[in-house]
This record gives C-alpha cells, sequence and structure tokens, in this order.
C-alpha cells in the first residue's frame, strides 16, 4: 500500500470515530490530528500534532498560541496555523453568541468560559467588562484597557462613557493575571470600588468582577473580595 493511501485511510478512520463517538477516547493529539486533516492536504498529520503539543504542552497552549508561534512548528504552515487559530475564534463567537440576550446570571459557567477564551493566553495584563441591560441581559463584552505583564492604566470614567453608550444598565468587571496569581492586588480592589463609586450616581450597577489567573476564572463577589450591594 503506497503512503498516501495509507495516510488516506487513517484520516478517514479518524473522522468516522468522530461521526459516531464525538471526541471521546481521543488523546488531545489526535484532536489536533483530527482537525489538521482539513487543513493539510494528503499528509500524514500526527508528526505535526504531536510536535504542538510537545512545544505548548496543552491543548490550551496550541489554540492560545500566536499565529507565528504556531508556524514555528515543522510541517504546520501559515494555512494549517491559521485554521487552528480559527477553530478557537469560532468557538469564542460562538460562545458569544450564546450569551446575547441572555441573563448574565442565568449562566455563570457559560459567561466563565467566555471569558477564559477570550482572556487566556494573553501574555499582558487587561482589563475589561460584560455590559447587560437592566434585566442583566448581555449586551457586549468589550476588552477596554490593556497594560505590561502586570498592570494595567485603568479609566473609570473611560469605562462609565461606554456603558452610556451602550445604554448599559449593569456590569460585570474582569481582568487577567497572566503570571496566575489567583488573588487580587490592593490595586485591583482599589479600582473595583472607583468604578463602583463611579457607576453610582448615574444608576449603573457593578454586579461582579472577575479575575482570570491561569485556568482560573474567579469571582470578587464569591470569594469575598469586595462587597456589592
Amino acid at each position: 500500500m503506497r503512503v498516501d493511501e495509507s495516510v488516506k485511510g487513517h484520516r478517514k478512520r479518524l473522522r468516522e470515530r468522530f461521526r459516531r463517538h464525538g471526541l471521546d477516547g481521543f488523546h488531545d493529539y489526535e484532536v489536533l490530528e483530527l482537525l489538521l486533516t482539513y487543513a493539510i492536504p494528503r499528509r500524514d498529520v500526527k508528526p505535526v500534532a504531536k510536535a504542538l503539543l510537545a512545544r505548548f504542552g496543552t491543548l490550551a497552549g496550541v489554540f492560545d498560541a500566536t499565529v507565528a508561534e504556531l508556524t514555528q512548528t515543522p510541517g504546520l504552515g501559515e494555512e494549517g496555523a491559521v485554521f487552528l487559530k480559527l477553530v478557537k475564534s469560532a468557538e469564542m463567537r460562538y460562545l458569544a453568541s450564546d450569551l446575547r440576550g441572555r441573563s448574565v446570571l442565568d449562566r455563570p459557567e457559560r459567561v466563565k468560559a467566555h471569558l477564559r477564551f477570550l482572556i487566556q493566553g494573553r501574555g499582558m495584563e487587561c482589563f475589561g467588562a460584560i455590559f447587560a441591560d437592566q434585566a442583566l441581559r448581555h449586551i457586549a463584552t468589550e476588552v477596554l484597557f490593556e497594560g505590561t505583564v502586570s498592570r494595567t492604566a485603568v479609566y473609570p470614567r473611560n469605562l462609565v462613557k461606554r456603558a452610556l453608550e451602550l445604554d448599559a444598565a449593569a456590569l460585570i468587571l474582569f481582568h487577567n493575571h497572566p503570571g496566575g496569581t489567583p488573588r487580587p492586588s490592593r490595586e485591583d480592589i482599589e479600582i473595583t470600588s472607583k468604578i463602583v463609586q463611579a457607576c453610582q450616581p448615574l444608576e449603573i450597577r457593578v454586579v461582579d468582577h472577575f479575575l482570570l489567573a491561569g485556568k482560573e476564572v474567579l469571582s470578587f463577589r464569591e470569594q469575598g473580595w469586595f462587597l456589592f450591594r
């Protein structure tokens, strides 16, 4: 049997496994291998999939990598790298669309997953907000400020201005700690307080503040780090 026929048969078996059972029983490298069969034609992509995991450690590490970083993997190429970024972007769009018009408090795990896909893997600290209406229905999620590895300058006035532009009546704040520290700093608590104070005269409610640290999404409210009214 020629090599190309062997590869073709293997691809067909991978896809058939997925049709029948989803990703149940798949190793992480096989998930990448299956995806790459749609981006890289007529070649054995198992070595590429394994090389990606060896370089980036986990599936999350692969999908969080930049196109430039991914293309350094032998055999992947730019088209394969762009395809992997497309998969993550599509999932981000899916999660965002599932929140639109729904209460941000009814589906807390979906909100956390939405933020994880949006923020996880960013090397710089960033700060943003989920904007909601009076009934706490999702309007938009936006990263508003970006800074360095350890600090972001946050301007409550600009955040409030954006809330007014979107006619938002409620906010869920979020920011990340690229270093993975799962506790807020003194500055994190202070900026939360300043934003709450800036919003109160305009009857905009700050519902919560989420901290993204590594793979965790931690709620200020649940952890008792800040008293929201």
